[in-house]
């Protein structure tokens, strides 16, 4: 039974040591020691320890006493090795004894202790949530599944030519060039080459088919346009756009940190993270809150620049 004979590692330090690195206001030294022979006497066991600890009747917490013990064996570990001459093991044993948070610690065991007497009423509520986030979160994938279809579907191929073709030759060819590009888009819809029901006979001339009527013009008041959503271009750019990515894109900065502090600007005046209507009005209002949220991060950023600088001339 030698092998279950196993004592603990209790810290030892010298009355010099501890008067010079190990002294904390709210502990004595002999509190100190009576912990560590604690430690000792009940195996390093916590629960046990929090149990059997009676000093002149001080009420210690199960936290204020890791913390303490954690903070000497941390500090002995620190003196005896330095950090830069450290093993891993030893580094992690230190950093991990300088990471223990009591506070953090007390807050993490309310919060479990909350979860475990929670009332049937408060469990069905957070599982009708759950249920309800993941159907969000599946209709957002379906979303943006019909959207980069629907993307996809609408990057045609471009013609080389821009006249109509004239002949069966230019016919069987554009036919050829939209079968390649469905097959280059894993999505073939044309299987046959014989094209069912086409005429390849006889060629026919553009000045033989019927002329079709332009459509009318639509004169529109201002009004009318802003009810409609409609907007007039000089130039428009190549590719598919949609109206939500002028409201996402402009979000995204070149560094998170950045991304970050532009989204709890946005937060902060009350922007939503999702506009369900990217109209031309709120787009416009929207492009404004952006230029003076990117001059606000400009202004900050020197600010800190500035003040950085003034910290290194005083230092």
């Amino acid at each position: 039974f030698k092998k279950y004979d196993v004592h603990p590692f209790v810290p030892s330090y010298e009355a010099e040591t501890y008067e010079s690195h190990l002294t904390d206001p709210l502990w004595s030294a002999e509190e100190t020691a009576y912990l560590m022979q604690t430690y000792a006497e009940c195996y390093g066991k916590w629960p046990v320890i929090h149990d059997r600890y009676d000093w002149q009747g001080s009420q210690r917490t199960l936290e204020d006493l890791k913390a303490r013990f954690y903070n000497i064996s941390a500090k002995l570990l620190a003196l005896e090795t330095p950090e830069q001459e450290m093993t891993p093991s030893q580094h992690a044993l230190w950093k991990t004894l300088n990471s223990f948070d009591p506070e953090r610690e007390r807050k993490r065991k309310e919060l479990l202790q909350s979860h475990l007497h929670r009332s049937p009423d408060e469990v069905e509520e957070e599982t009708s949530l759950l249920r309800d986030l993941q159907r969000i979160m599946a209709n957002q994938a379906q979303l943006e599944s019909e959207r980069e279809d629907l993307r996809r579907r609408l990057d045609y191929p471009i013609a080389k030519s821009g006249s109509t073709p004239s002949s069966s030759q230019e016919l069987m060819a554009l036919w050829q060039s939209l079968v390649n590009a469905d097959r280059a888009r894993k999505n073939p819809r044309l299987r046959t080459a014989g094209g069912g029901g086409r005429d390849h006979g006889a060629p026919h001339s553009a000045t033989s088919a019927t002329p079709r009527e332009a459509p009318p013009s639509l004169d529109l008041s201002k009004a009318d346009q802003e009810r409609f959503g409609v907007v007039y271009a000089d130039k428009l750019p190549a590719g598919v756009h949609f109206a939500s990515d002028k409201l996402t894109k402009p979000r995204t900065a070149k560094s998170m940190l950045q991304t970050d502090k532009i989204t709890a600007i946005l937060s902060s005046v009350g922007v939503p993270e999702l506009i369900p209507l990217p109209s031309p009005e709120v787009i416009r209002v929207f492009e404004g809150i952006m230029n003076k949220v990117n001059v606000l991060a400009d202004m900050r950023r020197i600010k800190e620049k500035e003040e950085f600088e003034l910290k290194v001339r005083k230092a």
